[in-house]
């Protein structure tokens, strides 16, 4: 606020001096005026009555010192009392006129004390509501100026306000905390690259943006600053005279967040190429069925159009080649119970045996939206299943006719393990020892058999040690 002392010129006269004079014309014209009347008055009634003339003068020289004297005691008496009432008019008028001055030099406490109920007294009132209403509205211009000053001392963003002239006329503390990193780092920088742009929002007005690029010195790394040049206030600054603000430079750093765009940018790539080297189908539906996104093998394999925002993609149109949803497909179920689920089936519009895992999308809310279907072609291995199935029970029915033919020989029939110990026997062997099968099992063969020739046993023994072997007597 300008507090400069300002002082109003002395005048040459006064108001109370203006009314005294009046004051002391008028009764002075009225006095002699009414002299004159009466004496004329009085000379005119006594010539009528017949009275000498030189009695004639005396009277009319005996009233005129009279009336003089009268009339200068009532023009004193009256202007004591005009002085009086002129004391109580300029008094007050005084004071509002020092009021004035002292809320013109910034003293907006000040207040006037004049107890009248005239026109002065309501003046006076006036004054003070003006004040009262002067001072609030600077407190509250004070307390917005603060509030903004913190604001913009506190954001993060740089601040350079120029003049029509493009000198500097302030910054924020943004560049200041910018340079403690960075000494080598001038606010002329900053004004130099946008130079033309800045004349050129000088001329037009028009708010203009733009990105470049600051390179420390002594620093290899490469700062990354948002421009946003705006007009401030709406006077041409072609023709002012004098330095105004004009220009206001909102610079904001943003290298992290482009080196952020960047890694964004680059996990969506590696996202989307990983999404689509998987061989599996993976397609994403909305809660209406629709697929609203999908991997290159899904949109292969489906043959899918170009899917967009908003578009009908319904999935059991490409699953199932219906035009509704199938009453018994399990993924419709995950619909309502939000829960995973994987399933096997043979999809006929598909000629594929399919798994299928169901999984729910769900929003911060926990709220169902969609589902994701992850889906595997296991033609392939339901194939081998099959031919595996196919091949057991072949084994099992060889297996099941060797038992037969085992246990319905009649010679004895032995298996035996390396260390000669018998493994199993046929019926007929078990009925020559006495025994049940269950019992002969792990005991040694030489329990129940005599030595032969040695050769032959040697021979025997060479046989078990090369491999288990049957022995049929």
């Amino acid at each position: 606020m300008d507090n400069t002392e300002y002082k109003i010129k002395s005048s040459k006269t006064s108001l109370r001096n203006n009314i005294l004079m009046s004051f002391f014309l008028i009764l002075a014209l009225a006095g002699i005026t009414i002299n004159i009347i009466f004496q004329n008055a009085i000379q005119k009634i006594l010539s009528r009555e017949g009275f000498d003339t030189v009695i004639i003068e005396h009277v009319s020289k005996y009233f005129t010192i009279i009336g003089s004297g009268v009339t200068i005691a009532g023009i004193l008496i009256t202007l004591l009392i005009a002085l009086f009432m002129t004391k109580n008019i300029t008094g007050p008028l005084n004071k509002l006129t020092n009021g004035m001055l002292e809320l013109a030099q910034g003293k907006w406490n000040t207040r006037i004390k004049v107890k009248s109920n005239d026109e002065v007294g309501q003046l006076a009132e006036g004054f003070n509501f003006m004040a009262e209403h002067i001072e609030e509205s600077l407190k509250k211009l004070k307390t917005a100026k603060e509030f903004t000053d913190n604001i913009v001392a506190s954001v993060p963003s740089i601040m350079i306000v120029l003049s029509n002239r493009l000198n500097i006329l302030s910054t924020n503390m943004a560049i200041v905390k910018l340079q403690e990193q960075f000494p080598s780092i001038s606010v002329q920088q900053f004004i130099s690259p946008i130079e033309d742009e800045i004349k050129r929002n000088l001329e037009t007005g028009e708010t203009s943006k733009k990105e470049f690029v600051i390179v420390p010195e002594g620093s290899d790394i490469n700062l990354i600053f948002s421009f946003v040049i705006s007009r401030i206030g709406n006077g041409d600054s072609k023709y002012d005279n004098e330095e105004k603000a004009r220009v206001l430079l909102t610079i904001t750093d943003i290298t992290e967040r482009t080196k952020m765009k960047e890694m964004v940018l680059q996990s969506k790539q590696d996202w989307e190429n990983t999404f689509n080297a998987i061989p599996d189908m993976i397609t994403i539906h909305d809660k209406d069925f629709n697929i609203i996104q999908a991997n290159k093998a899904a949109q292969t394999i489906l043959n899918l159009p170009l899917l967009s925002p908003g578009k009908i993609n319904k999935c059991y149109k490409f699953y199932h080649g219906t035009e509704s949803a199938p009453a018994s497909c399990p993924s419709c179920e995950c619909m309502t119970t939000a829960k995973y689920a994987t399933f096997e089936v043979f999809e006929p519009y598909l000629e594929k045996y399919i798994e299928i895992r169901s999984i729910p999308r769900l929003n911060s809310n926990n709220e169902l939206i969609g589902l994701i279907h992850v889906v595997r072609d296991i033609t392939q291995r339901k194939q081998i299943e099959e031919e595996h199935n196919q091949l057991l029970k072949v084994i099992t029915r060889a297996k099941i006719e060797w038992e037969v033919t085992f246990d319905s020989v009649n010679e004895f029939v032995i298996l035996i393990d390396k260390e000669l110990n018998i493994k199993r026997c046929n019926t007929s062997f078990a009925h020559y020892t006495g025994l049940p099968s269950n019992k002969i099992v792990n005991k040694k063969c030489s329990e129940y058999f005599s030595p032969c020739d040695p050769g032959e046993f040697q021979h025997f023994q060479d046989l078990i040690k090369a491999n288990t072997c049957i022995l049929s007597l």
